[in-house]
């Protein structure tokens, strides 16, 4: 990647993900630009006097660099809606990823429209690292939820980019339909031939587009489990122990403005380790 684009609101939280964009820095050879949205419709004095905490905040992360490390960090303050700013300023800079802190706790506002990190999941056309834990190195087991949208497949790549000598676990989970018709045995046979030509399907898919990766990327195990995806999902979580989850997302027709996807969501939500989400 060439591009790194980090959003931060000087908390705690975000200076984690300025922290995981400086390890992928040094493994990846990219640029990192450090951005603070300030918010609009200050009073003047008010709003000159933030902007020049903020500039000696993000200047002062730089120099707290080593100094082998502060080559190709850049800082930028822009006034605007912060959700919207990011995503502009993260176009306008050629970033291949924008990196934002943990979702802050919601209030009434963000129960209806979202946190600042879920409105940048939900708009941006770029991948989201949503960085929840501290960094401790470069990622080595990384678990993809697969559902075989062009978003799980985007996710999948990138996390590839972004953590090639890790261990990978892609689980795909479906529904086995419930049969209403005919003998006990006959639903059953129905139901077994089904999932098999699911899970043959599945598995000829993934082969295929395993295929197209670098040759020298680490084949990740796959598994593919029947049941809910959210259950598949925590349990693998349970076993496996990922420090990154990735995993596509989309929005629900008319709810588009209001929500992303209810299982990214849930876990943008509560997933300890941290978050690769990516749209189609």
């Amino acid at each position: 990647m060439r591009h790194l684009f980090v959003a931060t609101d000087l908390s705690d939280r975000s200076q984690r993900a300025f922290e995981r964009a400086i390890q992928l820095k040094s493994e990846l050879g990219a640029a990192v630009t450090l951005l603070h949205a300030l918010e609009p419709g200050l009073f003047p004095a008010i709003g000159e006097e933030r902007y020049a905490d903020a500039e000696d905040l993000l200047q002062n992360q730089i120099a707290e660099l080593p100094e082998d490390k502060r080559a190709g960090v850049a800082s930028d303050i822009r006034v605007g809606e912060p959700f919207s700013t990011i995503i502009d300023e993260a176009y306008k800079h050629d970033a291949e990823l924008i990196l934002v802190g943990q979702p802050a706790k919601a209030g009434l506002k963000e129960f209806f429209i979202g946190t600042t990190t879920e409105r940048v999941v939900l708009h941006s056309d770029l991948p989201v690292l949503v960085v929840n834990e501290p960094v401790r190195g470069a990622y080595s087991h990384v678990m993809v939820a697969m559902d075989l949208s062009e978003g799980a497949i985007r996710a999948l790549e990138t996390a590839y980019r972004i953590a090639p000598d890790a261990e990978f676990l892609v689980v795909h989970a479906w529904h086995v339909p419930l049969m209403t018709f005919g003998t006990n045995d006959a639903a059953e046979r129905v139901a077994v031939r089904k999932s098999r030509r699911v899970r043959e399907r599945v598995d000829r898919r993934f082969k295929e587009f395993l295929s197209d990766l670098a040759p020298q990327a680490r084949v990740p195990r796959f598994e593919l489990l029947e049941g809910s995806p959210d259950v598949a999902i925590r349990s693998q979580m349970a076993v496996f122990n990922p420090d990154l989850l990735a995993m596509g997302t989309h929005a629900r027709s008319a709810m588009k403005t209001a929500m992303i996807g209810s299982l990214s969501r849930e876990f943008l939500a509560e997933a300890r380790c941290d978050m690769l989400l990516a749209h189609a």
